[in-house]
């Protein structure tokens, strides 16, 4: 689940430029469905094309589904185990697993990742919409930055639609965590969100879907910089550093792609309450160059642009 953090600046998760309008008047009408089965119906009967119909389904998750902070906090530890005398009965058995998942999560309206991701993938089978669930690794904070996880952390979706798979996590597009609360927040950046923008945020675990969208190894997904969504629903780029640690004892420079002269630009660091200005700011060829220099016992650096958080680095 993606938590924001940084304590002094509430972030607005702004609708991207996925449009919704086509879906979000009738679904905003829907009860508060508690079975499977009668939301697919109500999505297959309300509309026609396969796009509307996964853009519903995504829509309806991320605004009626809340996400299960406690959940997350405290993991129930649930070792499941059963026998199967052929490949369909084990099949079988996996799915009532999975349906048992997607029910809670119905009945009780909220989730973790798993919840939004079963019954999302349920929705499009029922809808008969070749989807997967996909489970790999997301990155909560800066403290995970070079510091990669043993064991999957996340599970999102894939949908193909017009022959072509398209990704999508509902439990990101539902809302954010901030100062250990969560907050509903719609966020239609996270339907369809762009392959060049994909491993920034997620990275499967199984290489098939690895290479649907590119090459990167685990190691260098882990020591990137934290992107923020308002970083990543922007035209922004980051040049330069591509590595999330920073030297301590020396002056950080970062080259920002497309920032505007017109853009407010500053630096929040860990174990301080208020941001400070850059140094210097010069554009040249579309390129800003923004230095700065690291604060005494501060172990995270917080690029700001127009008051949001855009990206995050560890300090070393």
């Amino acid at each position: 689940m993606k938590q924001l953090l940084f304590l002094f600046f509430l972030i607005t998760n702004l609708v991207s430029a996925q449009n919704f309008s086509l879906v979000e008047k009738k679904v905003n009408n829907y009860p508060k469905f508690n079975k499977v089965k009668n939301l697919a119906q109500q999505i297959a009967s309300d509309f026609k094309t396969e796009e509307q119909q996964v853009q519903a389904a995504f829509y309806w998750l991320a605004h009626n589904i809340r996400y299960d902070l406690d959940g997350y906090y405290n993991p129930k530890q649930k070792r499941i185990s059963f026998r199967y005398r052929n490949e369909q009965e084990r099949l079988e058995k996996l799915q009532a697993i999975k349906d048992n998942i997607i029910n809670e999560t119905l009945i009780t309206k909220k989730a973790i990742c798993e919840g939004y991701a079963q019954t999302f993938a349920k929705i499009c089978s029922l809808l008969q919409i070749e989807n997967e669930v996909i489970k790999g690794y997301i990155r909560n904070s800066s403290n995970d930055i070079a510091n990669p996880k043993t064991n999957s952390n996340h599970a999102w979706n894939a949908v193909k639609l017009n022959d072509k798979w398209i990704y999508i996590d509902a439990t990101w597009a539902a809302g954010v965590v901030n100062n250990n609360r969560w907050q509903p927040s719609f966020n239609a950046y996270y339907f369809n969100f762009p392959k060049e923008k994909y491993f920034k945020t997620h990275f499967p675990e199984k290489k098939l879907w690895q290479l649907r969208v590119g090459r990167m190894d685990k190691k260098d997904f882990y020591n990137q910089p934290i992107y923020d969504a308002a970083f990543l629903k922007s035209d922004l780029e980051l040049i330069t550093p591509s590595k999330g640690l920073l030297e301590k004892n020396s002056i950080i420079e970062l080259k920002i792609k497309n920032l505007r002269p017109n853009q407010s630009v500053s630096f929040g660091y860990s174990g301080y309450r208020y941001a400070v200005k850059p140094h210097s700011i010069s554009i040249k060829n579309n390129v800003a160059t923004i230095t700065t220099s690291p604060l005494k016992n501060s172990k995270r650096l917080f690029l700001i642009i127009d008051k949001e958080v855009m990206l995050e680095f560890l300090i070393q």
